[in-house]
């Protein structure tokens, strides 16, 4: 029997795997919700281990992404983090600022130090007390490029930016990849077994931007930090909401291994996994925008019998929500997901 690790590694590589890997991830609301209806207090990824057959831990930075994930607000409403964003502590994941919405902010302006100490401090706990040998545990490079440069900018300077302004774009977007590749290497040294990158090019209903755009701006970029992985032997799981069919091809040719949260919604998943299933796996695909916080426990069931077989019909699909269950979702369709998950897993 292979162990979580084993199983989520072969599957990432397209090798034979004994049954589905499967994972529940929670928004910091949601899963305090849950953590709380089992008698847990302390809002914690590790803390879920024991309630369900979890295969990927998450080695957060220290600081305001660690405290995001784990409902540590101190009584804050807002919150910075080394960006120099501020995070609105009453919603989940939800940046409030914008330091460089003018370029003349940049002379000021201090990139943060991936190699600043105690910023790592969680990763290397996850990893000195173990967990790496049996589960995945994955880098967490929060908001990578196209996310922080509009955080930083302001959306709507971006998106411009990189029509009208395309040296300053392209010097702001070097610099954060920069330290993405500093952060990948230090990781690597630490002992994570997986690399994964969080960056959203997709809306509901097509890209936030032209394909030729993203292949300019972000492509080369992603492929620095990707590489990093890759070199060391291991998988990549790349993050990126809503629809972005155009760019498969593209993240095929990065050789990224691990495709979330593939969300139906958003997206055709049969014509995903036609086209594409034996290139890459997929991560996600149970919708939580509809059937998980509004069907009924025996719809969610279907629901993940459905996708298992539509999404897992090359052997490589891992089971799992299509982002991170909010505090929305009844807890009655939680269990049908860890029931139906477990069950259909086999293959």
């Amino acid at each position: 029997m292979l162990t979580p690790r084993e199983r989520f590694t072969r599957c990432a590589f397209g090798q034979d795997v004994d049954k589905l890997p499967v994972q529940c991830d929670f928004s910091a609301s949601g899963l305090q919700g849950f953590l709380a209806s089992r008698g847990v207090d302390r809002v914690s990824d590790l803390e879920l281990l024991p309630f369900f057959d979890n295969h990927v831990l998450y080695a957060y930075m220290d600081g305001v992404t660690l405290r995001l994930k784990t409902c540590d607000y101190r009584g804050e409403h807002i919150i910075y983090d080394e960006w120099g964003n501020g995070w609105d502590t009453t919603q989940d994941l939800m940046y409030c600022t914008e330091p460089l919405d003018s370029w003349e902010k940049l002379e000021s302006y201090t990139f943060p130090d991936p190699d600043a100490a105690g910023y790592l401090d969680y990763t290397k706990r996850l990893i000195s007390e173990g967990y790496a040998r049996d589960l995945i545990v994955t880098s967490y490079h929060f908001c990578t490029l196209f996310e922080r440069a509009y955080m930083l900018r302001g959306f709507e300077n971006i998106m411009m930016d990189m029509l009208l302004e395309s040296d300053k774009a392209n010097m702001l977007l070097d610099k954060i990849t920069d330290f993405h590749v500093k952060l990948a290497k230090r990781y690597i040294k630490l002992g994570v077994n997986c690399g994964r990158t969080v960056d959203d090019y997709g809306n509901q209903t097509n890209l936030m931007m032209s394909p030729e755009i993203w292949r300019e701006f972000f492509k080369p970029r992603l492929k620095k930090i990707h590489d990093v992985y890759h070199d060391a032997g291991l998988p990549v799981i790349h993050h990126s909401c809503g629809n972005i069919t155009l760019l498969m091809e593209d993240f095929i040719e990065l050789g990224i291994n691990v495709l979330n949260p593939v969300q139906p919604a958003a997206l055709d998943v049969k014509i995903l996994s036609d086209k594409y299933g034996d290139k890459i796996t997929f991560f996600g695909g149970i919708c939580n925008q509809t059937v998980l916080p509004t069907g009924t426990p025996e719809e969610v069931r279907a629901h993940v019998k459905k996708q298992t077989e539509i999404l897992g019909a090359h052997g490589r699909f891992v089971i799992a929500p299509s982002n991170g269950v909010g505090k929305d979702v009844p807890l009655e369709n939680v269990e049908a997901f860890f029931a139906a998950a477990e069950q259909y897993r086999q293959l």
